[in-house]
């Protein structure tokens, strides 16, 4: 079943412009690093770059079942048609079912996809490196995914940046287990330390961070002075100093909203923060993320979709797919910078880094 870009157009009319990808310096075929290292700016503006080579083929779009994956589908192809309109691509674009490879019809052209890991893995290094791009991790191939790994690089590299050497953890035995274990695998050493607070709904969370953060005998001091004091006294405890960031993994927004109050509720107001998202899947609350002051490490919510992360992720992995195809096509290596991370791309690999916001 083969659809044309041309079914698609109408989804433009009712959407509203993405970031924009205008006013962005001329680059070299290698595009270095930009100095904003974590945060979203803009969009790499591929069709300044210089010396490109002329990829002439089509781009054949592997797309999972219609029925089943709909909602991914029709907001993964206007993430793509943004990207076309926006970088100036003027490629034929053909979307086919991914069970539909054929990869002979690929030699000429160049394959985003397959969304499928059984079928990644099944076709990986039958396609050469430069002539695709999946959508699910492969060992040979060039590949993009969304998941823990883009979010766990990106957590490690701004801790290194910032010379940390101490973390407070608030590990949550609802939340995300897995990336809290593979971040404590991967950042702890001899030198770096790590203060853990376990939570969960079942224990009393709110006397567990009041202890964590230290501030339980200034308040018992207090209380104490307070009751032998004729005179009002006003009175900010002090949290313990030998951590500024604080972790949290959570799997539900409502628990992480939670957490970060409690944190800030008991005088917790100067820490920084921060929390993955890679097991989140429902609606954010942008008021609760801005209320209790919470780093998000994910794709840029500066886009049509914002908060809506099923959406905006879809449409996000769209646009950078398309993005990066045509960046890989046309050999351009270096820092790539789209909606869902901060690319890096050389022939054999591509590093995939998620944003603060």
């Amino acid at each position: 079943m083969l659809f044309r870009i041309v079914s698609l157009i109408f989804y433009i009319l009712i959407i509203t412009s993405c970031s924009s990808i205008s006013n962005q310096p001329d680059k070299k075929k290698f595009i270095g690093s930009d100095a904003n290292a974590f945060g979203f700016e803009n969009i790499t503006n591929i069709d300044l770059v210089p010396n490109q080579t002329n990829f002439d083929g089509s781009y054949i779009v592997a797309l999972p079942d219609f029925k089943r994956f709909s909602e991914f589908n029709n907001f993964f192809q206007i993430g793509m048609i943004y990207a076309i309109k926006e970088q100036g691509i003027e490629n034929d674009i053909e979307f086919i079912l991914q069970e539909e490879i054929d990869a002979n019809k690929i030699r000429e052209n160049f394959l985003i996809g397959p969304v499928s890991r059984e079928l990644a893995r099944k076709i990986d290094g039958l396609i050469q490196k430069d002539r695709a791009l999946f959508l699910n991790e492969a060992n040979q191939n060039l590949y993009i995914t969304l998941g823990r790994s883009p979010q766990l690089n990106t957590l490690n590299k701004y801790l290194d940046s910032n010379e940390v050497s101490r973390v407070g953890i608030i590990s949550d035995s609802t939340g995300d287990i897995d990336s809290e274990k593979i971040f404590k695998d991967t950042w702890f050493n001899g030198s770096r330390d790590i203060i853990t607070i376990d939570s969960a709904p079942y224990i009393d969370s709110d006397s567990s961070i009041r202890n964590f953060l230290d501030v339980s005998e200034s308040i018992e001091r207090f209380n104490k002075i307070d009751k032998a004091s004729f005179s009002s006294l006003e009175f900010i405890p002090r949290t313990r100093d030998d951590i500024k960031q604080i972790l949290i993994f959570p799997n539900e927004a409502t628990r992480l909203y939670e957490l970060a109050s409690l944190i800030r509720f008991n005088y917790g107001l100067d820490y920084e923060v921060i929390a993955t998202t890679s097991e989140l899947d429902e609606v954010i609350d942008g008021n609760e993320i801005k209320l209790h002051n919470i780093s998000l490490i994910d794709h840029t919510y500066k886009n049509t979709f914002g908060y809506d992360l099923n959406k905006s992720r879809s449409f996000c992995l769209g646009y950078d797919s398309m993005l990066l195809a045509y960046a890989i096509s046309n050999e351009i290596q270096g820092e790539i910078r789209g909606l869902l991370g901060i690319y890096n791309i050389n022939s054999d690999s591509i590093e995939i880094n998620s944003y603060i916001n």
